[in-house]
């Protein structure tokens, strides 16, 4: 067998490697710990918010030279700054006490409203022309709609590409009633209430007042629009 014979500096150095491995590995296990809790952390706060929705986090690597001590105690997680993709934690201990920020992004994946045709500016929005379709909402400004009906029966206020999720600046409330439309006017005399056919002078959304004309007396009143083709008299 052959001998090594080692320099004094070599030997040093070499006992010094020897010596790093142990907090090497420490290192790597506390920083581990560290992203698996933040990641879980942060999944339970996105998932508070949007529930059955599916939830990707992606961490920087915690810094290892920062010689942190494995802590005692579950790691203490807050988020103090989200935007869109972007996320900030703060990850304490308190015992050992230390603290620091790890940064990543995260991707959260749920089923949206979206255009299922192109839409036209100013057409009144049917079931038809919608579809849900899961899509990254850290990535969407704005609100956004889970549900259809919350769509349906809206006007385009602009128009829409297909395949583009909804928001509530692309929808104005469509007219309930438009000028000429025949209308259901209803009017409350003590407990009873009168209903009479009549005609819609004025488009209408649900709540303005219109002038309408009673088809039978020929008499033109003034009535708040409550549906579509129903209109009562205050």
């Amino acid at each position: 067998m052959n001998n090594i014979n080692l320099t004094p500096v070599a030997t040093v150095f070499a006992i010094v490697c020897i010596l790093m491995l142990p907090f090497s590995a420490s290192a790597d296990d506390t920083a581990a710990r560290i992203n698996l809790q933040v990641t879980e952390a942060i999944k339970q706060h996105l998932l508070s918010k949007v529930p059955d929705s599916r939830v990707e986090v992606s961490l920087n690597p915690v810094n290892q030279h920062l010689q942190l001590a494995p802590c005692e105690a579950p790691v203490h997680v807050t988020l103090p700054f989200h935007s869109g993709e972007r996320i900030t934690a703060k990850a304490s201990c308190s015992t050992p006490r230390w603290s620091l920020f790890v940064t990543g992004r995260v991707k959260q994946y749920k089923a949206i409203v979206v255009a299922a045709t192109p839409i036209v500016k100013g057409s009144r929005i049917s079931a038809g022309k919608l579809q849900l379709r899961e899509r990254d909402i850290a990535s969407l400004s704005g609100d956004y709609f889970y549900r259809q009906q919350d769509v349906v029966g809206s006007q385009a206020r602009i128009s829409i590409s297909a395949d583009t999720p909804i928001t509530p600046r692309m929808l104005t409330q469509a007219n309930a009633v438009s000028r000429g439309d025949p209308v259901i006017i209803e009017a409350s005399r003590g407990g009873a209430v009168i209903r009479t056919e009549g005609t819609a002078r004025e488009d209408g959304r649900i709540g303005d007042i219109i002038d309408v004309i009673n088809n039978r007396s020929e008499r033109q009143i003034r009535a708040r629009v409550e549906g579509g083709g129903l209109v009562r008299v205050p």
